[in-house]
C-alpha cells in the first residue's frame, strides 16, 4: 500500500434549504476516490475553507494511515477541539475508509469487524413535525403519518422557544403534546423527546417527571452541552433515560460523560466528532460502561450511508436517526444508489467502500448559494422558518 497516496480533494456545497450539505471527495494517484460528508449546522464555506487550509496534513499521505492522519490533524491544530477542526478530521478520516474499502474490494463494515447487526438497521424518524401549529392535535396528526410511513420510533421537540425555564402554560402544552402523541400512536411506538440543550437542571428534571407517565424512550440533551454537572444532575434524577452527545467532540468529551455522569445513551455525530476512527473509540468507551449508541444524524444521504457501515459494526448500537423520509424531494437523486429506508429500517449500501458515489449532475444542479437557502430555527418546534432570510 505504500505506493498509494492522496493527491487532491474536491468539496461540494449543496443547497439543502435548512442546512447546507458539504460533501468531500478525496483523490489518489491510482484513481481511487473516497467520499465523505462534512456538514455542520451552518458555515459550509467555512468548513470547505478549513479542509483546504488543512490539506497539508493529508496531501501526499497514504490513506491507509488513518490513525496517524487523525492524530496529526487533531494534535497539530492548536485549537483542536473546535467543531470546524474536528469536522475536517472526520471528513478526511471517513473518505480514507471509503478508499480502503474500494482498494480491498470490501464494504467498510467488513473492515470494521463485520455486520454485528446485519445489513438492515432500525431507524427512528425526525424532521416530520413541520406543520403542527405547536398544538397537541397538530403533533398527533403528523405522528400518525409517521406510523403510516412504517416507523415505530420517532423524535420530536415539543418545547417551542423555551430557554432555561418555561411558563406553566408553555410547560403544560409541551406535556400535552407528548400525551397526545402517545394516545395517537399507542404504547408500542418509541417516543424520543428532544430538548436541544434548553433547560437548567432543575427545570429539566421537573419536565421529565411530568412526561414520565407517557413512557418516552429517552430525554435528549436536556441541558447545554457545556455543563457536565447539569447533565449529571438530570441523569441522576430523571425518571426518563437521558441521552446526549451530538455536540460533544472526540473521545475526550465522551470520557467525561462516562466517568462523571449516569447518562444512559450516547449520540455522537461522526461527521463532527472525529469520523469512523474516533467513533469506534467512543463506542468502546461507552460499551465498557454498558452504554448504547444511537448516533446523531440530521445530515445528508452520504452521512446516512456512512452511519450504516459504522453502526452495524459496533456491539452497542441501539437505533439510528433518520431524516431521509421527510427531507427535500431530490435527496434520493444525489447519489448513484439512493439510500433505502423501508418500514423504519435502513439498508446498508453494498459494494466496495461505502457503496455509494455522488451524482455530480444533481450536485451541480443544487449547488449552494446563500440565496437558495434559509435559516430554520431549531429552537422552534415544528421547524418553522425564521422571518429573516439569509443575506
Amino acid at each position: 500500500m505504500s505506493d498509494l497516496e492522496i493527491t487532491d480533494f474536491e468539496t461540494y456545497l449543496v443547497a439543502n434549504p435548512w442546512k447546507p450539505w458539504v460533501f468531500v471527495e478525496v483523490e489518489t494517484n491510482e484513481g481511487v476516490t473516497g467520499l465523505a460528508e462534512a456538514t455542520t449546522h451552518d458555515k459550509p464555506r467555512t468548513v470547505a475553507a478549513a479542509i483546504d487550509e488543512m490539506s497539508n496534513f493529508f496531501i501526499g499521505r497514504d490513506p491507509f494511515d488513518t490513525e496517524a492522519l487523525w492524530l496529526e490533524m487533531y494534535r497539530d491544530e492548536w485549537f483542536s477541539k473546535g467543531v470546524i477542526n474536528t469536522t475536517v478530521c472526520s471528513a478526511i478520516d471517513m473518505a480514507c475508509w471509503d478508499i480502503k474499502g474500494k482498494v480491498l474490494d470490501k464494504p467498510v463494515y467488513e473492515l470494521l469487524g463485520g455486520a454485528v447487526h446485519g445489513t438492515e438497521l432500525r431507524t427512528y424518524a425526525n424532521g416530520w413535525y413541520q406543520d403542527t401549529g405547536h398544538t397537541p392535535e397538530g403533533f398527533a396528526k403528523q405522528a400518525q403519518k409517521v406510523v403510516d410511513d412504517g416507523y415505530d420510533a420517532m423524535k420530536f421537540d415539543p418545547f417551542g422557544t423555551a430557554w432555561q425555564s418555561m411558563s406553566r402554560k408553555e410547560q403544560n402544552n409541551s406535556v400535552n403534546i407528548v400525551g397526545a402523541i402517545r394516545d395517537q400512536v399507542g404504547p408500542d411506538v418509541d417516543l424520543m423527546i428532544e430538548c436541544h440543550g434548553r433547560f437548567s437542571a432543575g427545570q429539566a428534571v421537573e419536565i421529565a417527571r411530568e412526561m414520565a407517565e407517557f413512557e418516552p424512550t429517552w430525554f435528549e440533551e436536556p441541558c447545554p452541552p457545556d455543563s457536565i454537572n447539569s447533565l449529571a444532575e438530570v441523569a441522576r434524577k430523571s425518571p426518563i433515560p437521558v441521552s446526549t452527545g451530538e455536540r460533544h467532540m472526540t473521545k475526550h468529551d465522551f470520557y467525561e460523560l462516562v466517568t462523571r455522569t449516569d447518562v444512559d445513551l450516547f449520540q455522537p455525530d461522526l461527521m463532527n466528532t472525529g469520523g469512523i476512527t474516533e467513533g469506534k473509540k467512543i463506542a468502546g468507551l461507552a460499551e465498557a460502561d454498558h452504554v448504547d449508541l444511537a448516533p446523531h444524524n440530521p445530515q445528508g444521504p452520504v452521512a446516512g450511508a456512512i452511519y450504516g457501515h459504522f453502526c452495524t459494526s459496533i456491539p452497542n448500537f441501539r437505533i439510528q436517526e433518520m431524516f431521509q423520509t421527510y427531507d427535500v424531494d431530490w435527496v434520493d437523486d444525489l447519489m448513484n444508489k439512493p439510500l433505502v429506508v423501508e418500514d423504519g429500517y435502513m439498508q446498508i449500501p453494498e459494494g466496495p467502500g461505502f457503496g455509494i458515489e455522488l451524482d455530480h449532475d444533481v450536485v451541480e444542479e443544487h449547488e449552494y448559494t446563500e440565496d437558495k437557502v434559509h435559516t430554520i430555527d431549531l429552537w422552534e418546534s415544528g421547524w418553522e422558518e425564521r422571518a429573516d432570510e439569509k443575506r
